[in-house]
Parts: structure tokens; C-alpha cells; sequence
């Protein structure tokens, strides 16, 4: 069975976030009682977070943005999910790293993005991390965010023989600021809390605080902002890869259990233009799927898995047709608890000379917002819908 949206997209005012006029269309989700859990999350959302993960890819990393990170849709759609949801002192505003609310990695992959500050020596962790963006501290290496919030959480990834992390925050150590991460046998994504560090602007520092002489390493992999939103509110965190194929992620089991890790309510999976553009055949890709999908069970996690087809990409010589990979997608709904949402007849095909794309393929900043009022459609739990009348366009996060 499939549910059918109706998607009109209000034309915004024309200033620097790039928003302007949209297409309408009609977004068909196939099995949508599979949503039920996460609608109720949402409606659960004034005592308890609701959380989303995106596993997606550059479309979702945000590639093409250098900065105003609240312009990417994930935190457009979390800031209209809040809206939608009206609990109050749920803030939808900018903040964060650079603007964003969502999670921040040590390493982001899209080469736009303004990374955290890496010093010292240190590697990327490509398979650690949501997003498989973690950053492995040698002995005197470090990373450091300047962020909006009131609290942060660190995540780091546990290892055999594993180095200490020092934290400090505005060049203090707080009392509990130095974490282990050796671990025998059980290897796995930790999260160190902060207390109350007062509103505004901070800077945090995780260093492996340990002699160079020494051969311990230690790797930190992400910071969550929060602003009075601890423990309750809707949280779209990003845990997408610039780069990365389904037939990727199901192949790293690590890339998935650290994803999972964030406690999602929801697993939305954009994926296949990386499939495509590696030349994977369709039907690979849908048994990369299956393999994602099976895992993301084995690991434990029971939620709705929403799989995302995009917008159609710009055509490619000697490349198979964006449909192909759109079929496995739906095809994949003969799993319990998956769903299907094809955005490509709501959303504009990419095209480097419209406004809406920088490229074949990404999005721009007047493309983000079509993505997010698109899934605040469907992801809003339907009462709120109702209530909300013909307003479909997400708050103005510029």
C-alpha cells in the first residue's frame, strides 16, 4: 500500500539563504503504517528526544555549502519538525558548529564543509563514526570545535591498547575530562556528556594528551550541540559520507554499528548515486541494501528504515537509468519494517544550470530547502499536518 502526499512548496523571498520559487508534485510512500514508531516519537518529543538518523551521502553531508550550516536540509528539517511538532523551547534557530544544530564529525569528507580544527599529528578513521568520519589522535594530536550550546557530547571510539582522551572546554579540564578508550575484547562508539557550560559560544578541545614517545592512539569521531533541547525535542543528526555507496556501508559493518549508535528512532537511507556513478549495477545495489538492512537488525536496532529515492541526476554517458535503482529501492519494502518514499517526481531533476543545483548532481543552497519542506510532509506526524493547514514551507533557518 502507498500513502500519497500532496507537496506544494511555497515560493520564499529572494535573499542571500537562496530559497525561491519550488515545484509541486506528489511523493508516494509505500508502506507508511511503517512511519507509526516515529510519529509517535515526535508526538513523545516534550520528555523524550526524537531521533532521525540521515545515512546518506554528499546530497546529505551537504557538499557545495562553506558555511551557514543551518542552510543544509537536515537542519532545515529538523527546525520545521519542531515547528511542526509545537513543543515549546525546542530552538530552531542556528547555533551549534558553524550554524548547525545536527551532529558534528572530527572529519567531514565533503571537501567544502569547514572541518573542525585538527593540530598534532592525526589520521582520519574512515571506517569509525557515524558517517565513518572519525579522527585517530596520535600521542600530542588534537581536535577542536568552536560551538553554540549550552552542552555538548563528545563520541569516541573505544580500541584495544587504546590512548586517553583529555577534554578541555574554554581552556578548562573538567573534573571527569580524561576518558579511556582502551577496551578488551569489545570495540565500540562511547559518548563522554558535558555538564551545564552556560549559553553562548565555547570551545572544545579532545586531545591524546599523551607523550610522543608513546604508541597509544585514540580516536574521537563526533560532537552533538545541544541548547535546552538535552533529552527531549526532534534531533535529525547527520551521519552521512560524502563519497559513500550502499555496497560501502554494507561491507564496513563498523561504518553501520557506529551509526546506529546515536539511538535512532528513524534510519533514513538516501543512497544510490554513488552506486551508480561507481557503475554498480542495480541489482547489486539492492542486494547491498538487503545486506544493510539485515545487518542494521543483527546490530539490534527494530525502528522504521525509510529508504530515499532522490531526484533524478543530470544524464551520464554509458551510465544505467537513475530508475533502475529507484525499483530496488521500492523493491526492498518486502522487509518488515521498511518504507519508500520516492522524491524524484516532487523534486526538480538535477541540472547544473538551474538555480536549484551547483552541479549534475548537488544541490544548492535554493535546492536545500525543496529537500527538507519535501520530508516535513512526510515525516511530520499526520495530526500535526492537519493542524498546520497549507503551511508546508520549513522556517527560514538563514
Amino acid at each position: 500500500m502507498a500513502l500519497a502526499l500532496g507537496v506544494g512548496l511555497l515560493a520564499g523571498c529572494s535573499h542571500d539563504s537562496g530559497e525561491g520559487e519550488s515545484a509541486t508534485g506528489v511523493a508516494s510512500v509505500e508502506s507508511p503504517a511503517v512511519l507509526d514508531p516515529w510519529f509517535d516519537a515526535v508526538r513523545r518529543d516534550d520528555r523524550d528526544p526524537a531521533r532521525l538518523v540521515v545515512l546518506g551521502d554528499s546530497v546529505s553531508e551537504g557538499y557545495g555549502l562553506t558555511g551557514h550550516l543551518e542552510r543544509r536540509w537536515v537542519d532545515r528539517l529538523q527546525a520545521g519538525l519542531r515547528t511542526r511538532s509545537g513543543t515549546p523551547n525546542c530552538p530552531t534557530a542556528p547555533g551549534g558548529w558553524q550554524g548547525t544544530t545536527s551532529l558534528v564529525p572530527a572529519d567531514y569528507r565533503a571537501a567544502t564543509l569547514p572541518d573542525p580544527v585538527a593540530s598534532g599529528p592525526s589520521v582520519p578513521a574512515p571506517t569509525l563514526g557515524p558517517g565513518g568520519r572519525g579522527r585517530t589522535l596520535k600521542p600530542g594530536g588534537a581536535v577542536t570545535w568552536t560551538v553554540v550550546a549550552d552542552s555538548v557530547d563528545i563520541g569516541y571510539r573505544t580500541r584495544f591498547a587504546g590512548g586517553p582522551l583529555s577534554i578541555e572546554i574554554d581552556g578548562q579540564a573538567p573534573a571527569d575530562g580524561v576518558v579511556s578508550t582502551d577496551t578488551d575484547p569489545q570495540a565500540e562508539r562511547q559518548v563522554w556528556s558535558s555538564g551545564d557550560l552556560g549559553p553562548g559560544l565555547h570551545t572544545v578541545t579532545v586531545r591524546n594528551a599523551l607523550p610522543r614517545s608513546s604508541s597509544s592512539w585514540a580516536t574521537v569521531t563526533d560532537l552533538t550541540p545541544f541548547r535546552g533541547d538535552r533529552g527531549r525535542c526532534v534531533h535529525v543528526l547527520d551521519a552521512s559520507r560524502s563519497g559513500v555507496s550502499a555496497r560501502t556501508i554494507a561491507q564496513t559493518p563498523s561504518y553501520l554499528k557506529d551509526s546506529l549508535s546515536l539511538d535512532p528512532d528513524l534510519l533514513l537511507v538516501p543512497l544510490g548515486f554513488n552506486d551508480r556513478r561507481a557503475d554498480i549495477p542495480a541489482s547489486e545495489f539492492g542486494r547491498s541494501l538487503d545486506s544493510l538492512i539485515q545487518q542494521a537488525r543483527g546490530m539490534g536496532y527494530e525502528g522504521p528504515i525509510l529508504l530515499v529515492g532522490w531526484f533524478t541526476p543530470a544524464p551520464s554517458a554509458g551510465r544505467p537509468a537513475w530508475s533502475g535503482y529507484l525499483q530496488q529501492m521500492q523493491a526492498r519494502v518486502d522487509h518488515d519494517g521498511v518504507s519508500f518514499v520516492d522524491l524524484s517526481v516532487v523534486l526538480p531533476p538535477a541540472d547544473a544550470s538551474s538555480r536549484y543545483f551547483i552541479d549534475g548532481l548537488h544541490p544548492s543552497a535554493a535546492g536545500q530547502p525543496l529537500i527538507a519542506d519535501s520530508f516535513i510532509e512526510i515525516l511530520a506526524p499526520p495530526q500535526e499536518q492537519s493542524l498546520a493547514g497549507d503551511a508546508t514551507s520549513s522556517p527560514d533557518a538563514s
